[in-house]
């Protein structure tokens, strides 16, 4: 099983793996993205990536100041992927999975 809640601090151009592969296997209920940065936006990518292939969860732009939240079709195998997410700017953001 995946160890919940899982919390991550960003604040660089960056690839941060949020759950590594062989981690268990489960699902999520809820992903919180939070960008509280004042005045930049982020750009993020959340994706599944198995070592070769990529899948997209999601991408998007979170103005300042706002949350996203996902909250449907979480489900995946740790065992097989990791859960990555790529950001594009300094901007601070927090991600929160339970």
């Amino acid at each position: 099983m995946l160890t919940r809640p899982i919390y991550k601090n960003i604040s660089s151009i960056a690839t941060t793996t949020l759950v590594t592969k062989g981690e268990g296997h489960g699902s999520i209920d809820k992903i919180t993205i939070a960008n509280h940065d004042n005045s930049d936006l982020v750009i993020i990518k959340l994706y599944l990536y198995d070592g070769t292939n990529t899948y997209v969860v999601t991408e998007t732009t979170i103005p300042p100041l706002v949350t996203l939240v996902l909250e449907d079709n979480l489900k995946f195998s740790a065992g097989t992927y990791d859960l990555k997410i790529d950001t594009s700017t300094t901007a601070e953001i927090t991600v929160i999975i339970k």
